[in-house]
């Protein structure tokens, strides 16, 4: 039995160790912006990253800095998903009504498929393809970093608006 002086040294003791912050739980298969795509998260090491790749439902790619994880990408549908249920392979519908606007777009073209990237201030971006001139988008890849404004996951109601149309390919194509 312990005497009651060293129960309260061992109180002042645990009170005095830092607990880390209470973090979103979410399930091992979701995308959450500034944070992770399923298992892997920013900030692991590359040893870690090895080690998820022979256990992971699907590949995702690491950059680095500093030895540390940076940015995180995956082109796999099915395996991982946003909490409002965006994933590759979805057209841009879901995506715009759970992200709104995106800051940026970039031009990501490649083998004669237009593509673009759709940048979020969340810490999150998606790779829109184009396979045909119809104008309708798929999300060929979803990508985490960290991000410059708090994520909030948010009820998505249906999506009308499109997201207009595609930039233009370089060369006039």
């Amino acid at each position: 039995m312990m005497r009651p002086r060293r129960t309260w040294l061992l109180g002042l003791l645990l009170a005095a160790v830092p607990l880390p912050a209470p973090s979103p739980s979410f399930p091992h298969s979701t995308i959450v912006p500034s944070l992770a795509i399923g298992p892997y998260r920013l900030g692991m090491s590359a040893s870690d990253v090895q080690r998820l790749g022979r256990t992971a439902p699907c590949a995702v790619t690491a950059s680095y800095a500093d030895g540390r994880v940076t940015r995180l990408e995956t082109n796999c549908g099915g395996a991982y998903r946003t909490p409002e249920a965006v994933q590759v392979g979805d057209g841009p519908h879901r995506m715009l009504a759970a992200y709104g606007t995106p800051v940026r777009r970039s031009e990501s073209s490649f083998g004669g498929v237009r593509g673009e990237w759709l940048h979020y201030r969340t810490g999150i971006a998606f790779r829109l393809v184009y396979p045909d001139d119809a104008g309708g988008g798929l999300i060929q890849a979803i990508a985490v970093f960290r991000g410059t404004a708090p994520y909030r996951v948010r009820p998505v109601p249906p999506v009308q608006d499109p997201l207009g149309p595609p930039l233009p390919t370089p060369g006039g194509e």
